[in-house]
């Protein structure tokens, strides 16, 4: 499966950590571009959930605020709920594969959107893992960025270090001619400084002069 995946579509599954947060771990790889976020991505989810109570406590049985209160907890799964809740959240819909070139569930946004979609992996009834597409990235896409394409955080952080290395080139020769300045200016007082040596020399003398001819 894995490996017709990326034959076919050019998905590579990122295995993530089973350690109950793996639902959440997928999608913070996703959105963030980093799986230890898990628990942003869960805490956010089950915001959502709380201000959206009319909605999704018609999907829970047992009583709403409990379940919230449990699900915030680490290493609790996640289920089809929380996909439902996360695919709103980021604007983003939520593919499931397993075993499978084509999803077997997809949870939809509430409205109608191009995003792209965050891809699972679905595996043994108790485990998700990150699909990720390599031609498309989509880090950061689901975050409310304005006017955000996907390889825009790449390019943003290219472009961030372009920057710093300009700004620090800048600097260096900013402290270079100050240097030069500083030289100057040293050089200067130093001129002063011995002229003024000479001149209080040239005083003593011609006052010891005036003070001999006087005695003379």
């Amino acid at each position: 499966f894995e490996e017709n995946l990326k034959k076919t579509k050019g998905y590579v599954i990122r295995k993530m950590k089973q350690d109950g947060n793996c639902l959440f771990r997928s999608v913070a790889d996703q959105i963030y571009g980093d799986q230890e976020m898990h628990s942003t991505v869960r805490e956010k989810c089950l915001d959502y959930m709380e201000a959206e109570r009319d909605h999704f406590s018609q999907f829970i049985t047992e009583d709403f605020n409990e379940y919230i209160k449990r699900k915030r907890n680490d290493k609790v799964f996640g289920n089809n709920t929380e996909m439902q809740a996360m695919a709103e959240l980021f604007n983003r819909p939520i593919e499931v594969y397993s075993k499978s070139l084509e999803p077997i569930n997809i949870f939809h946004l509430s409205y109608r959107g191009n995003q792209y979609p965050i891809r699972l992996s679905y595996h043994h009834g108790n485990h998700y893992d990150s699909i990720c597409d390599l031609s498309n990235p989509s880090v950061g896409v689901g975050l409310g960025f304005p006017d955000f394409h996907p390889g825009q955080a790449d390019k943003s952080q290219m472009n961030k270090a372009i920057k710093k290395s300009e700004f620090d080139l800048l600097n260096q020769q900013l402290y270079e001619e100050a240097l030069l300045d500083s030289d100057w200016r040293e050089t200067e007082m130093e001129i002063e400084e011995a002229v003024l040596a000479a001149s209080r020399a040239e005083y003593l003398e011609n006052l010891f002069n005036q003070h001999k001819q006087k005695k003379q």
